[in-house]
Parts: structure tokens; sequence; C-alpha cells
């Protein structure tokens, strides 16, 4: 039996609407917390709206979303990617802190709220 919400999070997500396959990937993982696919899509899903809103708690959730994929015994392949995809969004966080440290502000709000992974979720 397929995951409905899978399959729409990555059709969603091949025609580029970020917002929808964030959401219906947030739903699959909720009924199947163990598809490292679905963390894999999530965060390219996460990196997309991370480039159209420049908004850093997106990077905040491909963060997440990273850890989360590598908790769940990926294959090689997709722990490479994981990884890979982790040390980038921590480098880019670092990077948003030193630039909003230099400018001595605080971030802008997000003008488009997106769909969250939660925290409060314990690892299975």
């Amino acid at each position: 039996m397929g995951n409905f919400d899978f399959d729409s999070g990555r059709t969603f997500l091949e025609e580029g609407d970020y917002v929808e396959a964030i959401r219906c990937l947030l739903a699959s993982l909720d009924e199947d917390p163990a598809n490292v696919e679905a963390y894999v899509a999530l965060f390219r899903a996460y990196d997309h709206a991370w480039h159209e809103s420049d908004d850093p708690l997106v990077l905040d959730q491909m963060r997440k979303v990273a850890i989360a994929g590598l908790r769940r015994g990926p294959t090689t392949a997709q722990r490479a990617f994981l990884e890979a995809a982790l040390d980038r969004v921590e480098g880019i966080i670092a990077e948003v802190q030193r630039e909003e440290e230099e400018a001595g502000r605080e971030p802008a709000p997000s003008p488009r709220k997106l769909p969250m992974i939660r925290d409060d979720k314990p690892d299975d």
C-alpha cells in the first residue's frame, strides 16, 4: 500500500509548489516516520522554499529534517545526501548569523508561513 501524502508531496515538489509539497511530506511522516526518502524530499522542498524566501526559520527546519532523517537508518546514498545537506545548511546558518551580528539587527519576520516539522514528536 502506497503513501498518498508522500506521492503527492513528491508531485508537488516536482511541480514547484513547495508549500503544498512540505504540507504533504509532513503528513506523510506523521503516517510513516521511518520513511527516510520522505525526509530527503522534505529537505529538498524546504531548500527550494529557502531560496524563494530567504527566511532563516526555514534553515532551522532544514537542519531538523536532515537530523531526523539521519536518525532513521538511511541507506548509504541517503546518509551521504543528508550529511552533506546538514553540513551545507549549518554553514548557511552560521553565515546568516554572522551577517545579522554585523548588521546589529534582529532578523526580519517571515512574510510567508510554511508548514514546519514539529519538535514535540518522540523519535521512533
